[in-house]
């Protein structure tokens, strides 16, 4: 059973983690007006007031996905360190930590560059050119390291559902009782194995 403080942040970990994923998805849809399908480049024939609505749209969908990211990686090291969840009866929860952390530096700098997107475009430079660049970056950073990560996200939530691989403790000290039988050491008296007297 979680106590109050790990029920609080679950919450906040759960509400935060909805609206990440779900200002990533809008984000992404936002993007795509600017993309060509067929070729994977930037349109060119997007009149200037329209490129401009989807820039402003995407850096205020940047600065949601920023802002809700922190909060569920806040609340998920609060959540761990006050639910105590034992890793062996659970070891689905370590395949959920695992995949949410080892993206942290690349979400990081991936945030980092959406920060300079979002203070250029407040800058209103005269050409959209640095923007431009700044936004092919983000797309193509680490050969789309980025996306994998989201991939890896929607696998924590079907992980989180299914918990694949737990165990009770009845499980657990069965396993360990096959365990010790298989490398105890038993020794079994025979007629022939009497000790023979000291002379």
């Amino acid at each position: 059973m979680l106590n109050r403080k790990a029920k609080f942040w679950l919450f906040v970990l759960i509400v935060g983690a909805i609206v990440w994923l779900g200002a990533i998805n809008i984000r992404f849809l936002i993007g795509n007006d600017l993309l060509n399908y067929d070729e994977f480049n930037f349109r060119t024939s997007i009149p200037p007031d329209e490129e401009n609505m989807i820039f402003r749209m995407l850096s205020h969908a940047s600065l949601v996905v920023i802002s809700a990211y922190f909060v569920t990686l806040i609340s998920s090291v609060f959540f761990i360190r006050n639910a105590r969840i034992n890793i062996k009866e659970n070891p689905w929860f370590l395949m959920c930590a695992i995949l949410f952390y080892i993206f942290v530096p690349v979400e990081l700098y991936t945030y980092y560059l959406d920060l300079k997107f979002y203070l250029l475009f407040l800058e209103n430079p005269p050409t959209h050119d640095g923007l431009l660049k700044l936004f092919g970056e983000r797309i193509g950073f680490l050969k789309g390291v980025p996306w994998i990560a989201v991939l890896c996200y929607y696998a924590i939530i079907a992980i989180s559902v299914y918990q694949p691989m737990k165990k009770s403790r009845e499980e657990l000290l069965t396993e360990q009782q096959i365990k010790l039988e298989e490398y105890s050491y038993k020794y079994y008296m025979h007629e022939d194995d009497d000790i023979a007297p000291h002379k």
